[in-house]
């Protein structure tokens, strides 16, 4: 199992990585396809901090943890690791949606550890006006696509003003555009237009990020795989990533 360590204001050593490493190896047998392994260590204040992201069988697990001891947090973030494997567990056994293992739109900055549900879509070629009426038709609030004649992700949601805004990365990698747009008799029309940065981020740290804004989604290009993420609050209140196959 490949595990990926950085380390943020801590001096690396081979012990720290050898004693995680050790850790971590036992879910192996608990997961059937382990994607990718993520670990993050940070000082904090007076506390060091442990932070893992586990990619497997289509969720993401992510658990925070901090101690004075980097040891104890590494075994505090491991030991609710493998609560939220037991819980996953649990809930696909008995395919309830009673019990939550997900944090709420109404607490998010509560707890530290999420199970993220991953949605990998079929990102279809479209136009604009194309990906607005596939939105209107499924009535969610935002829509991803593969722009038909710029040849990238893009994504398009419903403002509250009734309008539009389309969404895509610019050539320039760290920029995203966003154009505003009106639905008029099937033709769309462009009411404004602004440059913004886009972060370039992993999902340990799109979570982070989002749950400090308590935003209701979050756009960004993933580090690992450069390509356009969104990670926002599901119908049921629960935190989820969709991205392209």
């Amino acid at each position: 199992m490949n595990v990926a360590f950085y380390f943020k204001n801590l001096e690396p050593t081979d012990a720290i990585k050898e004693y995680c490493k050790e850790k971590i190896s036992k879910i192996q047998d608990r997961l059937h396809h382990i994607e990718a392994v993520d670990v993050r260590f940070k000082l904090l204040r007076q506390n060091q901090v442990c932070e893992v992201t586990v990619h497997a069988d289509a969720t993401v697990f992510h658990v925070q943890k901090q101690d004075k001891d980097l040891y104890a947090a590494i075994d505090a973030t491991v030991d609710i690791l493998n609560i939220q494997i037991d819980k996953y567990h649990k809930k696909i056994g008995e395919k309830s949606t009673a019990m939550e293992i997900m944090p709420t739109r109404e607490n998010p900055l509560e707890k530290e550890d999420h199970t993220i549900h991953v949605y990998e879509a079929a990102v279809k070629p479209m136009t604009d006006l194309e990906a607005i009426l596939q939105l209107q038709s499924e009535k969610f609030k935002f829509h991803m696509y593969h722009h038909a004649e710029e040849k990238r992700y893009s994504m398009v949601f419903a403002r509250p003003d009734g309008n539009y805004s389309l969404i895509s990365p610019t050539k320039e990698l760290g920029q995203y555009e966003e154009k505003i747009v009106k639905v008029k008799d099937n033709t769309l029309k462009d009411i404004a237009f602004s440059l913004y940065p886009l972060s370039i981020l992993s999902v340990s740290e799109a979570i982070e990020q989002r749950n400090e804004s308590n935003l209701e989604y979050l756009a960004f290009v993933n580090e690992e795989s450069r390509r356009l993420n969104i990670l926002f609050i599901s119908k049921n209140g629960e935190l989820a990533l969709k991205k392209p196959l």
